[in-house]
């Protein structure tokens, strides 16, 4: 046996054992997508180096991707000296970038055998996972307390509120991923298979979110339908408009805070409290990003704003949770003008590593621009910016992507558009 042979036995167990847990990092609340992307990111780099000559990663269009992100990265580092935080979270969240990269070689290195149990792994433990999900919900909450048991003096309500946020978080995470694994079914089942598992995926998703009054989920899913459309009729406009989206939620964010000033007092608070919430946090984050408009306060500083307002039941409840729920505005407020140009360009470079992902196969490509927006949807109202498992999410939910079987090959040597 050759050390190449070897290395590639151990990176298809490795891809089988760590994907075989995919639904249970999705009802832990997806914060393990952070963790499984530095343990696949860095097998795929072994992989690489012994496949090299046949799969050239360091392109000119990934070098230029990868260079982009870093002078964000640096920025944001920066950004953190005069905030207090340091550049720890920069750091690591480079670090994730260079792990993505490697993923979708340690994917097309794998025999079609392989791809094609990757992908039965995916679809099956996506459809078990969204069901139990669900039935959790259904349960109060039933599945999570059974798993792990109250302990003596531990307050039922605390555990059932946790919970609740993590299978929340759950529900974004399939929702997110949909695109993909529609893409799946549709080239790795049997026509009759894929549309009864695609209707039944999105009817139980549906159902839990319902469950578990949460709107964001349904919202991600309707937005990204479009997008999911256009990149299966035309892998270069949906990837095109799709990443437009994203960049347009960077730089025109300042607009949301703008839109949530304007609303006024009385309707924030004639809305749900949930959006009452976020509308305050988002023009409070205007305010902020006033302050300081091109260096921005420093990367982490929303998580030191402590200023409150009185909420319709009388209590007092800081603006800003932890971070304002929207990635543009966090981008803004912590990193400034400067941070989310730079966030901006950044994301432009993806344009050519993922044309050269998807090639010209109109599945593929509905997964790639399909999820991109439903990431910018998610990303505009509930998630952190710098989270690493929302980061490990969406660097993996693309490059998964290299699991749908190409049915259209693009010449990576010469890119036209």
């Amino acid at each position: 046996m050759t050390f190449r042979s070897l290395i590639d036995r151990v990176a298809t167990g490795w891809l089988l054992l760590w994907l075989s847990f995919f639904a249970v990092y999705i009802h832990m609340g997806g914060l393990a997508f952070a963790g499984l992307v530095i343990l696949l990111g860095a097998v795929g780099w072994v992989v690489w180096l012994t496949q090299r000559q046949e799969y050239p990663a360091l392109t000119r269009p990934g070098l230029v991707c990868l260079s982009a992100f870093l002078i964000f990265f640096l920025w944001l580092g920066v950004s953190g000296l005069w905030s207090g935080a340091g550049p720890e979270t920069a750091i690591r969240l480079a670090g994730q970038m260079a792990l993505f990269a490697s993923i979708p070689i340690l994917l097309r290195t794998r025999t079609e055998q392989t791809r094609d149990t990757l992908s039965h792994i995916l679809m099956a433990m996506s459809l078990g996972g969204v069901a139990v999900l669900a039935l959790d919900v259904a349960s109060g909450y039933g599945i999570n307390t059974l798993l792990d048991p109250i302990g003596p003096g531990e307050s039922l309500n605390k555990r059932q509120g946790e919970a609740e946020m993590n299978i929340g978080r759950g529900h974004v995470v399939y929702a997110l991923l949909t695109p993909l694994l529609i893409a799946l079914f549709a080239t790795r089942l049997s026509r009759g298979r894929a549309i009864a598992a695609s209707l039944g995926f999105v009817a139980v998703l549906l159902t839990g979110t319902l469950l578990n009054r949460l709107a964001v989920a349904p919202v991600v899913l309707i937005g990204a339908a479009p997008l999911f459309w256009m990149g299966f009729r035309s892998p270069r406009w949906g990837l095109r408009l799709s990443l437009g989206a994203a960049c347009a939620s960077i730089l025109l964010a300042p607009l949301v805070g703008v839109i949530s000033r304007l609303m006024g007092e009385g309707v924030m608070a004639s809305l749900p409290m949930s959006w009452d919430h976020r509308l305050r946090m988002w023009d409070y984050s205007l305010a902020r990003i006033s302050e300081a408009p091109l260096i921005g306060k420093g990367l982490d500083s929303s998580r030191n704003m402590q200023d409150a307002f009185t909420t319709r039941i009388g209590v007092d409840v800081p603006f800003v949770s932890l971070h304002p729920h929207n990635f543009g505005l966090q981008t803004w407020m912590e990193a400034g003008a400067l941070g989310a140009v730079l966030l901006t360009i950044a994301l432009l470079t993806l344009y050519r590593p993922l044309r050269r992902l998807v090639g010209a196969d109109p599945w593929r490509s509905a997964a790639v621009s399909g999820t991109l927006m439903s990431a910018t949807i998610a990303s505009a109202v509930t998630v952190g910016a710098w989270q690493y498992w929302w980061w490990g999410l969406v660097g993996l939910g693309l490059t998964l992507a290299a699991l749908i079987p190409s049915q259209h090959r693009l010449n990576t040597n010469r890119l036209t558009d």
